[in-house]
């Protein structure tokens, strides 16, 4: 995490609140709990297997990524409170980073930030380093019963950026939507 992670745009502390919220909402409706790991640093990560899923976003004079890390562990763990489906590392890991990051769409959307999303990428490997963003970047470290995760948010924004009070609202789960 660089130090000065709140003071490059006033608008990323937000935006970081909001993923840790997300982050714990999104697991728990799922039934898997997890906590903070104020602990654990990025050095902390690659000792073992990770699977890393990336997904970038846009918006007017916004943009970055999102990504996602998970042990081996971790992932089965998700893929068990989520009815048992069928197992695959690179699908799960990737899947959660895509909800996480709608999820947090949502939020973003409603405070005015509206957001496009990528596709996520996902990658497997021993030692993984993820290079340093441009912008404004943080991690953040979860942990499970027996496993780990981590989150790190990067946002560059350009000259002009402001929230658009304009911005339409998401639909809400269980509301009706009419065609």
């Amino acid at each position: 995490m660089k130090s000065s992670a709140f003071d490059s745009h006033p608008d990323f502390a937000f935006m970081d609140r909001q993923l840790l919220d997300v982050t714990v909402e999104m697991f728990a409706a799922y039934g898997v709990q997890i906590e903070l790991c104020p602990a654990m640093t990025e050095s902390g990560l690659g000792r073992e297997t990770y699977c890393m899923a990336s997904i970038g976003y846009v918006g007017r004079a916004l943009k970055g990524v999102l990504i996602l890390v998970a042990t081996r562990a971790a992932a089965e763990a998700w893929t068990n409170a989520a009815g048992g489906v069928e197992f695959d590392l690179v699908d799960t890991v990737g899947e959660f980073s895509n909800m996480l990051l709608g999820r947090l769409k949502g939020r973003l959307l409603r405070a005015g930030i509206p957001i496009s999303l990528a596709t996520p990428m996902t990658v497997v490997g021993d030692g993984l380093r993820v290079s340093e963003a441009p912008g404004t970047s943080r991690w953040h470290f979860f942990q499970g019963p027996g496993w780990h995760l981590a989150t790190r948010l990067d946002a560059t924004f350009q000259p002009g950026f402001q929230r658009d009070a304009t911005a339409a609202q998401p639909a809400e789960a269980g509301d009706a939507i009419l065609f």
